[in-house]
This record gives structure tokens, C-alpha cells and sequence, in this order.
């Protein structure tokens, strides 16, 4: 045999050795759980604990902005992450990066934060409720698969055959939701067979073939983290930094509620998030939207970069972005009397038809 046929050998060899893990892990395992029973399950393990390594990738090229930069990654790149849970109140995450990494811990007055770049750290607020910009911590499959599901019915799930994650048999099924302004197509996710724990989770838009977001553990335990694994403390010479990072939804939301309606495209507005009161949410289930009033300092530069971005469009009151299944529009302040900013799961016809109800309840 010559030299370079054996090489082609080797090759060939350490190829399908290589493909071994991707193939076994989508293989089916066997029958599929009942559904309805499994929803139940994963809705159980909310409180158990766990730990693990996980990776979320995703497909939505939102275009690049001072103020959407952190979301723009988590939701159109590949993001790692080590996570410990021991408690709702007790767990740590740590986001990894090339060159260093961005450790966040639950702590008494809210979350502690410690970038080891800079090796600085700082403090931040608890989280205000289901408004905000989306974390890394948001796309831990457990966590993501809470918020999914959380208004999912034995009705709209079907099973789906087992799969191997993270080196352990899960059970899965598929969630579709029943909303037709929703951009959410379905959400299909497997839990670990012994706790019942989400360990993945793939999100379709609207006639999409590839997930929007993708969710997995690499690594899976579900026992216990030691409480050590979870307890800040600030490395040794570590800075404290002052003042607090731009957030675009708490700019949004302390503005003076200009009047925002009661009930938008059908959909009733959500209990007003405390330190938010200019912020208006509305939705049920996956399908889930935001609205309020942005200062033009701040909504100026959002609204060139979304002039210019692919896939915008622009419509009698603004400009609109539909990425995958999420949706921004900023609204022409000649129209709407004021800038506002509309964002959420919503299907582009849903766009238009609410910033039409805020146009005409503007007159």
C-alpha cells in the first residue's frame, strides 16, 4: 500500500471514529415517553439541582448596535457556559469566551458579576420580573424550557423518540403553540431521564428547517453542587466597578407611561413590573411582547443601525426588523406621537397590526 493511500486510511479512520458521538446522539433510543406525563416531569425538576457544561448557538443575525450588542451574541452566535444550581437563590453561571470568562452568582442583594479580563467586579439588582434583556443564564436548557413551557397544555404536546444528550438517555417532546400572531412554530425539548431535568432545546420560527436557538448540555449531573462551588468571593485584587452597565429596557421602562392601552391585539397588558411602570408587556405563552416609550438620544442610534440592517422594513409608522421569531420595530415619533419600541415574539403581520392599534390610538 502506498504512502498516500495509507494516510487516506488513517484518515478515513479517525473520520467516522470522530463521527461516532454526533451519530449516537441521534440515534433513537426506543419508544417515545406520553407526553402530557413527561410535560409534567420536567414542570416537577424546576426545584431540583443540578450542574453541568452547556452550549446554546443561535441563528438570528440581529445587526450589530451599542445597545443590543450582548443580545446580538447570546442570540446569533455560539455561547458556552458552566452553570452550578443548587437553588433559584443559589447557583452560579459562568459565561466562557476566548480569551477569558464572565462568572455571575446569585447573591443576597441580587447578583454579583466578575469579568476575569478585567478582573473587575461588580454588583447589579435583581432581576425585575420577565421584562429584560435576555443573559447568558436565560439559555441554560433548564432555564429556557421553564419559560417555553410555562403555559404549554397536555393538547398541544406530542412525544418525540429518545436521544442521547449529554451521555444520558433523555425523553422527549414537542410543544406547539396555538397562536396565530405567535412566531414561535414549535419548541421541542428533552429532559434526562432519571431527574426529568430539560437538558436540551431546539426553537423553530415560523416555516424555519434549522432551530432560531439551540440549547444542550455537553456535560450532565444532577446531583447537588457543593455549596463552595457556588459562594462568591472576590479574587484578589479584584476592582469594583461603579455605575451600572446601559440597560435598554429599564431606559425604556422609566420613561412616564404615555397611556399605553389595556388590551393590544387582543392580548391583555401583564402586571406592571416594579421600577418599570413605562413599560407595557402583553402576550400569553411563547408569544410575548414589550412596548414602551424611548428617549430620542437613545433611540437614535438604534434607529440608523436598523435602517440600514438586513431584512428591515419600513413601515407607515417606523422601521421594522424580524429576525427569526423575534421582532423589533421603532416607531415614527410623527406618527405615534412619541418613539416607542415594540419587541417580541410576534409574526411580522402582528408587527404592523399592532403599531396600527397604537397609531390610531393616538388620534
Amino acid at each position: 500500500m502506498g504512502r498516500s493511500w495509507r494516510w487516506l486510511v488513517v484518515l478515513a479512520v479517525v473520520a467516522t471514529l470522530g463521527a461516532v458521538p454526533v451519530l449516537v446522539a441521534h440515534v433513537p433510543l426506543g419508544s417515545a415517553a406520553d407526553a402530557a406525563a413527561l410535560l409534567t416531569r420536567m414542570r416537577a425538576s424546576a426545584d431540583r439541582p443540578y450542574a453541568g457544561y452547556a452550549e446554546s448557538s443561535g441563528s438570528l443575525a440581529l445587526p450589530a448596535s451599542d445597545v443590543l450588542d450582548d443580545v446580538s451574541t447570546l442570540l446569533g452566535s455560539r455561547t458556552q457556559v458552566r452553570v452550578w444550581w443548587r437553588a433559584a437563590d443559589d447557583w452560579r453561571v459562568d459565561t466562557l469566551t476566548p480569551t477569558g470568562e464572565s462568572d455571575q452568582y446569585a447573591v443576597d442583594i441580587g447578583t454579583a458579576v466578575w469579568d476575569s479580563e478585567d478582573n473587575r467586579m461588580s454588583y447589579g439588582e435583581a432581576d425585575l420580573g420577565q421584562v429584560r434583556l435576555p443573559r447568558s443564564r436565560d439559555a441554560v436548557p433548564p432555564e429556557l424550557a421553564a419559560r417555553l413551557l410555562s403555559r404549554a397544555t397536555a393538547d398541544r404536546v406530542t412525544s418525540l423518540p429518545s436521544r442521547l444528550v449529554a451521555g444520558r438517555v433523555a425523553e422527549g417532546l414537542r410543544f406547539r403553540p396555538d397562536d396565530p400572531l405567535g412566531s414561535i412554530e414549535r419548541v421541542d425539548v428533552w429532559s434526562d431521564g432519571g431527574s426529568g431535568i430539560p437538558v436540551r432545546v431546539d426553537v423553530y420560527g415560523r416555516g424555519a428547517q434549522v432551530p432560531a436557538v439551540s440549547s444542550t448540555f455537553l456535560n450532565f449531573s444532577a446531583t447537588t453542587p457543593d455549596p463552595s462551588a457556588t459562594r462568591f468571593v472576590p479574587p484578589a485584587g479584584a476592582r469594583l466597578a461603579r455605575g451600572r452597565r446601559f440597560d435598554l429596557v429599564r431606559v425604556v421602562g422609566r420613561v412616564p407611561d404615555p397611556g399605553l392601552p389595556q388590551d393590544l391585539l387582543g392580548y391583555s397588558r401583564l402586571p406592571t413590573t416594579p421600577g418599570l411602570q413605562g413599560l407595557a408587556q402583553y402576550g400569553r405563552g411563547t408569544t410575548q411582547f414589550a412596548v414602551g416609550v424611548l428617549p430620542e438620544r437613545a433611540a437614535r442610534s438604534l434607529r440608523q443601525q436598523l435602517s440600514v440592517a438586513a431584512g428591515s422594513t419600513g413601515l407607515p409608522e417606523g422601521v421594522a426588523l424580524s429576525v427569526g421569531p423575534l421582532a423589533l420595530l421603532l416607531t415614527d415619533p410623527t406618527i405615534t406621537g412619541r418613539t416607542m419600541l415594540l419587541a417580541g415574539t410576534l409574526t411580522s403581520e402582528g408587527l404592523a397590526m399592532a403599531a396600527a392599534e397604537l397609531r390610531s390610538a393616538n388620534r
